[in-house]
């Protein structure tokens, strides 16, 4: 690859540029916090006091290790909790918090002034209300308003502090910050390629087209779902009657949409177009947060894939307004229902926002997920393996690269979704692009393309195009779960990870910096949790139509598209079991399931996947072992339900 060798190693280039300060920086190796990175947010000093905020309080499950325990023995056919999933009531009696243990916390937080507005069925989720300085007076911190980019939001300044006499059990309190920062992983045709002549019509910019009627199923950048079906197998179980019936599948989303659109969608190809199937929850954060449109062809393409993989299922969209507080009710609504038999969610930000304590009150909800039998699927995101480096970021060549997971996708208890491009020829004005084989998606292809035929190709590409791919690499949040423990292809996290300033920047797209600046270090060999665990087509050159407002498009990809295809691939394996099992049962908690069968078939003929050994996400190689590149590989459907969904 050209391009590699320049960021194969940030902490290199570093003591190559800054020797002093990067020496230094190497030795110290202090833990990822990302308060310590730049900024583009301006402080305008105190927020409104008087206003009232919504907040979720978090507390830690009563036997952790039991709980673990006990989603691993639902799956496994020799325990005698085989498929015996839990109801929200069960999980409470079970893993919740005691009722004393309940009372006070609530009698505490009553003390220093907040309403309690629900106590969540887990027994492990309590929504407060209260007044800035009443939040801020409570968890000991000082809350600020800021403008960032144009938008204005308040959080907290300095750390969180709970109040002893509840810190025994409290882990962590969401929603004092209303930044909104989760985004949608999807992505537009390349435009800085002109598209195949074979899908070229009337263009809105030259590498997303608008399509005056519905896109010619079979080819590149406007394949469908009948199209998915066909190259990942899953025509056989539609042969034996498998729909969706019975299943019910949940979209979880920070974007509303036109359920006509998902309607027009089905009906264009065939597929049962009744909307009735579909219910849209909008999720209450209860802090007056508005849940907004931008996004909403995120949803759309959500809703028109899972649903139109299993069309006959029930589907229901949850939908919350893109903030901390919206995040944790969003989840938590959807799980705690109940209703949904599988779920997936297409938005996501790099882990490295978080920390440990803010990641504790997500880890619950997904662990209770699984004890409930409820697999959930997230994109792995679209920036590769340097999730840190977008656009609107840490962008390179400003900043430094840092090879970086997203989440949700990164958490051990999410199906994390990962990205390929298809075999294809791409019809260019200077000549073709050919990729002969199913890789791994990175658009590396398009920078070779570049250098060859324009006079600024590689800055064109490092403006536009890089880091473009499916997202993977290693956690330095969360170690190496069980079911990636001793495999073969594994990582531990990348050394030399530095995110530093390279060139000045004073703007306003993203963060400024001075050249030389140095923020941290990641931990180099920590053996954490790989992701993705599989990948299907997320190139929007080799990607898919999509109907939004009432208008066809095609060149539309991103991993988003993954995410909610394996939540439909969930809904027919959800129906084969039930019919397996002579009653309504779920798939499960499913990496034990998925590495299981890995290791039982390999790439063999009954092999549920498809090794991918051909290129990189820009960093990882794919190979035919597992790999940070794309997971497990691709999928058969065919093979995977007699692994999965019996």
């Amino acid at each position: 690859m050209k391009l590699k060798a320049q960021y194969v190693s940030t902490l290199a280039s570093c003591l190559l540029l800054y020797p002093a300060l990067c020496s230094t920086a190497a030795a110290a190796l202090p833990a990822p916090v990302m308060a310590a990175a730049p900024s583009a947010a301006v402080d305008q000093g105190l927020a409104d006091q008087s206003a009232v905020v919504a907040a979720t309080v978090s507390l830690a499950p009563a036997n952790l290790a039991a709980l673990q325990d006990f989603i691993a023995s639902t799956v496994d056919p020799a325990s005698p909790n085989y498929h015996q999933f839990l109801t929200p009531a069960q999980f409470a009696a079970r893993f919740g918090q005691p009722a004393g243990v309940v009372r006070r916390v609530v009698s505490q937080l009553q003390a220093m002034g907040l309403s309690v507005t629900k106590i969540w069925d887990n027994k492990l989720l309590i929504s407060v209300k209260g007044t800035n300085a009443q939040l801020a007076n409570a968890f000991g911190t000082s809350i600020h308003s800021f403008v960032e980019n144009g938008a204005s939001y308040q959080k907290p300044v300095g750390g969180v502090t709970i109040p002893a006499s509840i810190s025994d059990v409290v882990t962590s309190v969401v929603g004092l910050s209303t930044r909104q920062h989760a985004r949608a992983h999807l992505r537009q045709a390349d435009s800085e390629i002109a598209p195949p002549a074979k899908y070229r019509l009337t263009p809105s910019r030259p590498g997303v087209q608008r399509a005056a009627a519905v896109p010619t199923p079979g080819l590149p950048g406007s394949y469908n779902v009948a199209d998915v079906a066909s190259k990942y197998n899953i025509t056989p179980l539609y042969n034996r009657g498998l729909d969706g019936t019975g299943v019910t599948l949940g979209i979880m989303t920070f974007a509303s949409f036109n359920v006509a659109d998902a309607g027009a969608y089905w009906a264009a190809y065939g597929i049962n177009s009744d909307t009735s199937r579909v219910t849209v929850i909008n999720v209450d954060d209860g802090a007056g947060g508005v849940i907004s449109s931008s996004g909403g062809n995120e949803t759309s393409l959500d809703v028109e894939q899972s649903g139109g993989l299993a069309p006959k299922a029930s589907i229901r969209v949850y939908v919350a307004p893109n903030t901390d507080a919206g995040a944790i009710a969003l989840y938590a609504q959807a799980i705690n229902d109940n209703v949904a038999d599988t779920l997936s969610i297409s938005w996501g930000e790099s882990e490295l926002y978080y920390g440990t304590s803010d990641l504790a009150p997500y880890d619950v909800l997904f662990m209770q997920s699984a004890a409930q039998g409820v697999p959930i699927s997230a994109s792995s995101g679209d920036e590769a393996a340097f999730d840190l480096n977008y656009s609107g970021a840490y962008p390179y060549p400003t900043y430094s690269t840092v090879v970086s997971l997203d989440y949700p996708s990164s958490s051990p208890y999410i199906v994390s979704a990962g990205g390929t491009t298809l075999p294809t020829t791409l019809t260019l004005s200077h000549g073709n692009i050919v990729i002969p084989y199913e890789r791994p998606w990175a658009w590396d292809y398009i920078l070779d393309y570049l250098v060859s035929y324009s006079a600024t190709g590689q800055s064109t590409y490092y403006k536009s195009d890089f880091p473009v791919g499916g997202g993977g690499g290693v956690s330095v949040m969360y170690p190496v779960p069980s079911y990636q423990q001793g495999l073969a292809g594994v990582q531990t996290s990348a050394p030399g990870q530095s995110l530093l300033c390279f060139k000045t920047y004073t703007g306003t797209a993203y963060a400024t910096c001075t050249a030389g600046t140095y923020y941290f270090t990641l931990p180099a060999g920590y053996a954490g949790r790989n992701s993705p665990d599989v990948s299907l087509n997320a190139d929007p050159e080799t990607g898919y139509s999509l109907y939004y407002n009432s208008t066809w498009y095609t060149g539309y990809g991103g991993t988003s598209f993954v995410a909610p295809q394996l939540n439909g691939i969930f809904a027919l394996l959800t129906q084969q079991a039930s019919n397996l099992h002579g009653t309504k049962t779920r798939v499960g908690y499913p990496h034990p399931q998925l590495y299981s069968a890995f290791k039982s078939a390999g790439y063999g003929s009954t092999s549920p996947f498809k090794a991918i050994g051909f290129g990189d996400n820009l960093f990882y190689t794919s190979g035919a072992t597992y790999n940070p590149a794309t997971g497990l590989g691709a999928l058969n459907v065919d093979n995977l339900s007699n692994f999965l969904g019996r």
